[in-house]
């Protein structure tokens, strides 16, 4: 006698079906997620390698320069003003620029009609600037008194702040932020042109950069062009611009601002930092570094 199969129903198999399907996908799914996370922790970890190889080719570049900065003018191999040199070791190369503290503009030392042409070069005139003056010199000073614009501790107070005004020289450029109403964007562009190291109500026109050149110009190129071609024929002798007779100070200072382009001779990915560095002549080693920090490469002399 013949026993027939019992068979089971069609839906009974497709239910089955996607059940199979769904566990499927679900397993894609995780793998696709753990693919995913190795590869981003693969990144990290590259770039923590690179960043930190980058910072250690870095001290050896600002080593190097200090070594360049100790040999007279004529035997340099790097260039001051912000003009790029090249340095070139193992599997790394750095372009290198480097500037005086003192070819930047003291934000402590400096006076109004010189700090009224930073605020025109960043696009600040008028009683715009009249107003920022004013606060910062009244942040900056020592007494009380509150200027026609300004504000002292009672107008940081109303503003809901918990601090008030330093009534101090600053003793970092980013002190600045703390001035009532300074933006983040207007600080981001005043802090290109402003130091707080060089300690001089002048600057030395030899040792700075391009666009320091050209408030003192007035934003005439083509006479900062000149003068600069000038300065570097001259390879470290005096040479006197003609503009900005007012704001220029001859005194040589020991404190420098490097700026660094880290990247492998053979790769894409850089690395940029800025760093401030005090020269220290028969000391061991022979330079102090008061910052330095990892930069965005539009920060660049």
């Amino acid at each position: 006698m013949l026993v027939q199969a019992k068979t089971r129903p069609y839906s009974e198999q497709g239910v089955a079906l996607i059940m199979v399907l769904w566990m499927i996908v679900v397993m894609m799914s995780l793998s696709a997620t753990l693919l995913y996370a190795v590869k981003t922790e693969t990144h990290m970890v590259t770039y923590a390698r690179q960043t930190a190889q980058a910072r250690a080719f870095a001290d050896a570049a600002t080593h190097y320069t200090v070594m360049q900065l100790f040999l007279p003018t004529d035997q340099r191999a790097i260039r001051l003003g912000g003009t790029p040199s090249t340095w070139t070791y193992g599997d790394y190369q750095a372009d290198i620029r480097v500037v005086g503290e003192n070819g930047l503009i003291d934000i402590n030392q400096a006076n109004r009609e010189l700090l009224r042409k930073v605020l025109e070069a960043v696009g600040i005139v008028d009683e715009a600037a009249d107003s920022l003056l004013d606060r910062i010199e009244d942040f900056r000073d020592a007494d009380d008194l509150k200027r026609l614009n300004g504000a002292e501790d009672a107008d940081y107070e109303a503003a809901g702040l918990k601090y008030g005004a330093k009534d101090a020289g600053l003793q970092r450029i980013e002190e600045l932020q703390q001035v009532i109403d300074l933006d983040q964007a207007t600080y981001r562009a005043l802090s290109r042109y402003l130091s707080v190291h060089s300690f001089s109500s002048g600057l030395n026109p030899l040792v700075a950069p391009r666009r320091i050149l050209m408030v003192l110009a007035d934003n005439d190129a083509a006479l900062v062009d000149d003068y600069m071609r000038l300065r570097e024929e001259a390879e470290g002798a005096w040479v006197q611009p003609p503009f900005g007779n007012q704001f220029i100070d001859t005194t040589q200072s020991p404190v420098f601002r490097m700026q660094f382009t880290i990247k492998p001779v053979n790769g894409e990915q850089s690395y940029f930092e800025e760093r401030a560095v005090r020269l220290l002549p028969g000391r061991k080693p022979p330079f102090i570094t008061y910052f330095r920090s990892q930069q965005s490469p539009s920060r660049q002399f």
